[in-house]
């Protein structure tokens, strides 16, 4: 039999309402659920989910963080949930599935549509991220040097306006 996993990444309420088109879309899989600790009981409610998963690490998903039960289990599918159509804010989650084997990784958005993403995707946004918050690094430098250098000049200017 297939396997999936879903990596726990949203609210329980969400999770409720993906788990069941999850459910009808993938039947001929066995569903597996990566959640970190505190959720293992809320997840154990699921009669579906044959087998749940622990993420032994505080706080969020990140790629550094492996998780050893996982090492050796390959997977048909990951499934990543998400809290909003497109899937933006999930970049750890999804950095997070490249260390998992699987064929396939599909984020299912909050309405329960699926969408394919590939390993490439996923680097690329990475890569983006990278990219962006170096522009803000350097954009924020210039506009730091160009306020410190103007701003006495504009403060006296007001000073001397009163």
């Amino acid at each position: 039999m297939k396997k999936l996993l879903i990596i726990r990444s949203v609210s329980f309420q969400q999770l409720d309402k993906n788990i069941i088109t999850i459910q009808e879309k993938y039947k001929d899989y066995n569903i597996n659920l990566l959640t970190h600790e505190h959720g293992v009981k809320l997840a154990e409610k699921y009669k579906m989910i044959d087998k749940i998963h622990i993420y032994p690490y505080k706080g969020s998903f990140k790629f550094k963080n492996k998780v050893k039960e996982l090492a050796d289990e390959e997977f048909d599918l990951v499934i990543i949930p998400v809290t909003n159509i497109t899937g933006a804010g999930f970049l750890n989650v999804l950095l997070y599935s490249l260390t998992l084997k699987t064929k396939k990784r599909v984020i299912c958005n909050v309405v329960s549509d699926f969408k394919e993403i590939s390993k490439t995707k996923i680097m690329l946004m990475g890569l983006q991220n990278i990219a962006m918050s170096f522009l803000s690094f350097i954009l924020t430098g210039i506009f730091s040097i160009f306020i410190i250098l103007f701003m006495p000049f504009k403060l006296k200017s007001l000073r001397e306006e009163d």
